[in-house]
């Protein structure tokens, strides 16, 4: 299983050639990181880690660890001169759809770590980043694992069981590596993610709203889900609403809780594709659902997702780009995060260019 991310050398070759690190800092470092990924006396197969520094960074990666619950490996990324004994919160980022074919296996190790050395809100913020490595399953195409897709939620065994408690785990085991650097972190995170990884935002949140002080998702094709049961006479399940969540997740809707964690939903212009209803992950039920009541474009479902957002009485606010340009979002999304380092919700005014 450990096999399925190992972060392997010639992956690591690959970022340097694509503009990673310069190449003196990575010969320097080549060979410290191969003594920590591979030498078996030291770690197992099942929690290989490596580390890679840069001018600006340290990123850690920590391989798949079953004993300590998590089957899929994580990035952990820290700014360098962060104070010591200050408390900071983990920027939590999916990896936002980096894989790709390695070896007749999908892979995502190198474009995680090539996208941790540019990610704006890593140095805007300047707090630790992790990043779950969800390696897309070249047995079963389908299945978005690091989306919390609704066939995903419902497997019972296997590495593939319930990614969202794996990822906690991982948190949990983030904030040790952190602690034995003199690194506090609180309890709480910042969410954020865009696109594959926007859906795991809002669906994280949804599933586990106590973990989380705040959350920016974008680019979910004008899906997110809300607290109904149902919606114009249809059963609104998971990943739309609640209407099966006990079913899902073996708990109730923790409503109190999802309603006070400030939230921070944003589509992008110029995109009025079809691509979340007529993907084949979604060729169901609830595709068809979408459809038929939200609307076959991106500006219809999500104007209709914002007003049920913002007539549950959440702490959410919504935004709709008119321009495809990330910029300015990676900008809201800073000052959205920087506004909820305390309790309570205080929306902030969306900025383009």
């Amino acid at each position: 299983m450990a096999g399925i991310i190992v972060f392997e050398c010639k992956q690591f070759a690959t970022i340097q050639r694509q503009g990673g690190l310069s190449m003196k800092r990575f010969w320097q470092y080549w060979a410290v990181f191969i003594w920590l990924a591979w030498l078996p006396c030291a770690v197992s197969a099942q929690s290989r880690t490596g580390e890679i520094y840069t001018d600006t960074l340290w990123i850690q990666y920590v391989g798949p660890n079953e004993e300590k619950g998590f089957s899929f490996g994580y990035f952990l990324a820290v700014p360098r001169g962060l104070e010591r004994g200050k408390k900071y919160f983990l920027l939590a980022q999916t990896a936002p759809n980096l894989s790709y074919l390695n070896g007749g296996r999908a892979d995502q190790t190198a474009g995680a770590l090539r996208f941790l050395q540019a990610y704006p809100l890593l140095f805007s913020l300047q707090t630790p980043v992790i990043m779950p490595v969800f390696t897309h399953m070249p047995s079963a195409p389908n299945l978005r694992t690091g989306a919390l897709d609704r066939d995903v939620m419902q497997i019972r065994e296997g590495i593939l069981k319930r990614p969202d408690l794996q990822f906690l785990a991982m948190l949990k085991d983030a904030r040790k590596r952190l602690k034995k650097e003199n690194i506090r972190t609180h309890k709480k995170i910042w969410l954020h993610g865009f696109g594959a990884s926007g859906d795991f935002c809002a669906r994280f949140i949804f599933l586990h709203p106590k973990q989380v002080q705040a959350a920016v998702c974008g680019g979910t094709d004008g899906v997110v889900p809300v607290p109904v049961k149902q919606w114009r006479g249809q059963r609104w399940v998971y990943p739309l609403g609640v209407g099966d969540i006990q079913e899902i997740t073996g708990r109730k809707f923790d409503a109190g809780n999802w309603k006070r964690t400030p939230q921070f939903y944003y589509a992008v212009g110029r995109d009025d594709s079809l691509t979340w209803a007529g993907a084949a992950f979604m060729g169901r039920e609830e595709a068809k659902d979408v459809l038929e009541i939200l609307g076959p474009s991106v500006s219809a479902r999500w104007n209709a997702v914002s007003r049920l957002l913002k007539q549950s009485g959440a702490a959410v606010q919504t935004h709709f780009y008119s321009r495809r340009a990330f910029e300015p979002a990676w900008k809201d999304a800073a000052s959205f995060f920087k506004a909820h380092s305390a309790d309570g919700f205080h929306p902030t005014l969306p900025k383009e260019m």
